[in-house]
């Protein structure tokens, strides 16, 4: 297994590939930028992305996602709640991000909390974490948690109109994911990474 971190885009998203060499693929999470870059680091590498998790709708997180997905013909997953921000830009902010309109025309596999994603190897725990977005959520796979902008070192990804609750997203940090009982190193979708352990003790948002 192979994690490498791509900054995409204008807002620097944070893209993971997370590779599986001996079967030749890859998971993407979250697909930031023209997804060019992403799709040309898995072809180097002689790996098929099998499929694209997003932790949340917003423009800056699933702007390469048509062409990424086209390219490979892999499946992409958003939670149902966020399934919307594929075709209302309201939803997905790009007018405030790009001031452009951005509509994916890619059909998303609505994915629920509890769900397990399977691919290219790997088994991905689902888990919701609304607040920033009405369909936030994290991926584990063993050790590995990926945040998106649910959770960041020091800080919270926070609210934004329309749908943004701050303070969900602070009782989701600590119900859903400091609950669990494990010291993950955490992959927020911008930022360096961290870990469970030491946000619980230094984040002045959501400590315990």
């Amino acid at each position: 297994m192979k994690l490498k971190c791509f900054e995409t885009g204008a807002m620097r998203c944070n893209s993971y590939l997370l590779e599986n060499e001996a079967a030749g693929e890859a998971v993407l999470i979250d697909c930031g930028g023209t997804g060019a870059e992403l799709r040309l680091a898995a072809e180097q590498e002689g790996l098929r992305i099998a499929a694209i998790l997003l932790t949340h709708g917003h423009a800056d997180h699933i702007e390469g996602v048509d062409a990424v997905a086209a390219a490979f013909s892999c499946p992409v997953y958003i939670h149902a709640f966020d399934c919307d921000c594929f075709c209302r830009p309201a939803y997905n902010l790009s007018l405030r991000i790009y001031q452009r309109e951005l509509v994916c025309k890619t059909t998303p596999v609505p994915l629920r909390d509890g769900d397990v994603v399977e691919a290219a190897g790997f088994s991905f725990g689902v888990i919701h974490t609304p607040g920033h977005t009405p369909g936030s959520v994290c991926y584990r796979v063993g050790d590995l948690l990926f945040t998106g902008d649910t959770l960041f070192r020091d800080s919270v990804g926070g609210d934004f109109p329309p749908f943004g609750n701050l303070t969900e997203e602070i009782q989701s940090i600590r119900s859903s994911l400091f609950s669990i009982g494990e010291n993950c190193v955490c992959y927020p979708g911008h930022g360096a990474p961290t870990s469970l352990d030491y946000e619980k003790k230094n984040n002045q948002y959501c400590r315990i």
